[in-house]
Order: structure tokens, then C-alpha cells, then sequence
């Protein structure tokens, strides 16, 4: 992005974007909305996102899967919102795997799968035989 002259945005972290998400520390949050529902750019990377997950589907929050899902896509779908190292179509795409219904993908799988996709792969190597639920074909080591 430097080379045409544009900057690149400032990536955001996944505790001002659980803040934004949870709403649970007012202060906080209330910085974090300002910021998430700005038109400034954030930059945002997979392992953020993944993280984001990962707190909310926990031991401590216990968000469900599709819970989980509708709150990572609804993040993605902001136009703010500057995908770092992914393709936004792709993550959404992927995410949508994990909405339930017999057969549905988890988070990590779905974002692997998205971060993979958008550098062109299409397969991978797992022991998972249920990985190909993220739309990915599957190749056993």
C-alpha cells in the first residue's frame, strides 16, 4: 500500500475489539465503539480475529458457535474494517461453515481455510476428516 502512496491502516487488537463485542467494561467499551463504528481504517488480522473466538467461545464467556460466527462476520462485514494478510469474501464465506447445522465447521478450521484461500490454496493436509466441512478439500498426510 506505501508504494501508491496510501498508508497502511493501524491494526486493532482483539481487546478493543472483545471490548467493542462484550460490551462489558464501560469505559472501555465506549472508546472501542467510537473507534470500531468510526470511518477510520483498522486493520485487522486473522490472529486477532481467531482470538476474538477463541475468548468468546470460552470457558468464561460460553458463546456458542454460531453466536460466535455471527459476532467475527458482523466484525468482517464493517467497511472500516481492512482484512491484513486475508480476503474479507473469503472469511465470511468460511465463517458462514460454522452457523449451525448437522455438520458444521469450527472457527479455527473456518479461518485457516479463509487465510489459506486467499493466498490460492485449496487443499490441505489433515488428520481432521471433518476439515472438508470449511469447503477446503482435505489430503491425509
Amino acid at each position: 500500500m506505501e508504494a501508491r502512496g496510501i498508508e497502511p491502516p493501524r491494526a486493532v487488537d482483539a481487546n478493543v475489539l472483545l471490548r467493542y463485542v462484550l460490551n462489558d467494561v464501560p469505559e472501555q467499551a465506549s472508546r472501542a465503539k467510537r473507534l470500531v463504528e468510526s470511518t477510520e481504517p483498522l486493520g485487522l488480522t486473522a490472529v486477532a480475529l481467531a482470538e476474538v473466538g477463541w475468548t468468546l467461545a470460552g470457558p468464561y464467556h460460553r458463546y456458542s458457535r454460531a453466536a460466535v460466527a455471527s459476532a467475527l462476520a458482523e466484525l468482517i462485514a464493517r467497511e472500516n474494517i481492512i482484512a491484513l494478510g486475508f480476503d474479507k469474501a473469503l472469511a465470511s464465506a468460511a465463517l458462514l461453515t460454522c452457523l449451525p447445522a448437522p455438520g458444521a465447521a469450527n472457527i479455527g478450521d473456518a479461518l485457516l481455510a479463509a487465510c489459506a484461500g486467499s493466498a490460492g490454496v485449496t487443499e490441505i493436509y489433515s488428520f481432521d476428516e471433518t476439515f472438508d466441512r470449511t469447503g477446503m478439500g482435505v489430503v491425509p498426510p
